[in-house]
């Protein structure tokens, strides 16, 4: 059984390590951070330590007391963890004009559990390979890079109520090189309002901005946001 130090050195492992993932999903402004992926951390390792090492004292007491059976399941709260975790990540997740954001944060968190849960078991370098692998999953494989391909958007347009507004709003999409994969149109008392679903940007999110500035330039588009 190992010593407090052994103890100790675990939690303070799962602390730096569950920083290190949250560390990731906080430079690119993600919901959970790194103060929630160490604490997930920290807390599933002090919980496997208990799981593994809390009932100890039960042994030795039946045994003092000459009882025929005790019996203890080491198991039981770690896969108690392994589901509770599920409410934390289900509130990362959100849906929003049929785009549904937060996901790779959830998994996040859900794996930010088992790194704390090697480590609660002493299994420092199956935790160590799984928070490096996490970290660099999560850095390069992201929705802008050129290995998935760039980010779908949902555009939002207000048109002016001219007779020609629409048809000259498509002819600057065109003009741009933009093709929606789906378009909803509402005429309105002051104008028409544009929905637009594109599957495949030809830009990374960050500069959807700088593609769409042209549009802002148009006197019949009042309004535009993604």
């Amino acid at each position: 059984m190992p010593d407090i130090m052994e103890y100790l050195l675990r939690l303070a492992l799962a602390a730096v390590c569950g920083g290190a993932i949250g560390l990731e999903r906080e430079i690119r402004l993600k919901e959970a951070g790194v103060r929630t992926h160490l604490i997930v951390c920290f807390a599933s390792c002090m919980m496997m330590l208990v799981s593994k090492y809390g009932f100890y004292d039960m042994l030795e007491f039946a045994a003092a007391h000459s009882y025929d059976t005790m019996k203890l399941d080491p198991s039981r709260i770690a896969a108690g963890l392994v589901t509770a975790i599920g409410f934390l990540g289900a509130g990362t997740i959100f849906a929003r004009n049929r785009v549904v954001t937060g996901l790779t944060t959830a998994a996040g968190l859900w794996a930010t559990v088992g790194i704390g849960m090697t480590l609660g078991a002493g299994m420092y370098l199956i935790s160590l390979f799984g928070t490096g692998f996490i970290v660099v999953v999560q850095a390069i494989l992201h929705r802008d890079h050129v290995l998935v391909g760039h980010v779908a958007a949902v555009v939002s347009v207000q048109l002016s109520g001219e007779p020609d507004a629409l048809e000259r709003f498509q002819q600057t999409l065109e003009g741009l090189g933009l093709k929606p994969s789906g378009c909803k149109y509402e005429r309105k008392e002051d104008g028409v309002s544009a929905t637009l679903h594109f599957d495949h940007l030809p830009c990374p999110a960050g500069e959807l901005g700088r593609l769409l500035a042209p549009l802002m330039a148009e006197p019949y588009i009042k309004s535009l946001h993604w």
